[in-house]
């Protein structure tokens, strides 16, 4: 990450972990890394984070409902660590997509620091997430087909 990009990046929200539980669908209380991001309160399971930091894979991101209790209310989005292994980006259903640095997510996992700055991700340009394709890009001259004949030995 250039620290031009980093300028142009705006601050989101931030990441904690205090120990705090909430229910998963089965009513069992399980730890989570708290989000907060723009007063949007969601969250992580930290056994699935760390299992996604070992393998590669992403980890769910989940919105925190209350009811006598906080529980798991539904899917929120995705979180992976990013190609370069510095970040972990966070995409959410809406579309926003937000990273923090993994070094300060490391530091919060391990109880040495409180929080960790997520900042907001530039917007995909539509000319940068996809491309206008032509038919003709897929397909290759009549020539090289090979037609097949007929029962009465007429070509197609």
């Amino acid at each position: 990450m250039d620290y031009t990009e980093v300028d142009t990046m705006q601050r989101a929200g931030y990441l904690g972990r205090d120990g705090k539980k909430v229910l998963d669908a089965d009513g069992i209380p399980r730890e989570i890394l708290e989000l907060n991001i723009y007063g949007a309160r969601l969250c992580m399971l930290t056994d699935d984070l760390f299992a996604a930091l070992k393998n590669g894979n992403s980890a769910c991101i989940w919105r925190i409902k209350q009811n006598w209790m906080e529980y798991l209310g539904g899917q929120a989005g995705r979180a992976q660590v990013s190609r370069s292994g510095r970040a972990l980006n966070i995409e959410l259903v809406n579309g926003d997509r937000y990273t923090l640095s993994l070094d300060s997510l490391r530091e919060v996992l391990g109880y040495r620091e409180r929080v960790a700055q997520i900042v907001e991700l530039p917007t995909l340009s539509i000319q940068e997430s996809t491309r206008d394709h032509l038919i003709t890009d897929y397909c290759r001259p009549l020539s090289q087909f090979n037609v097949p004949e007929t029962a009465d030995r007429m070509t197609a």
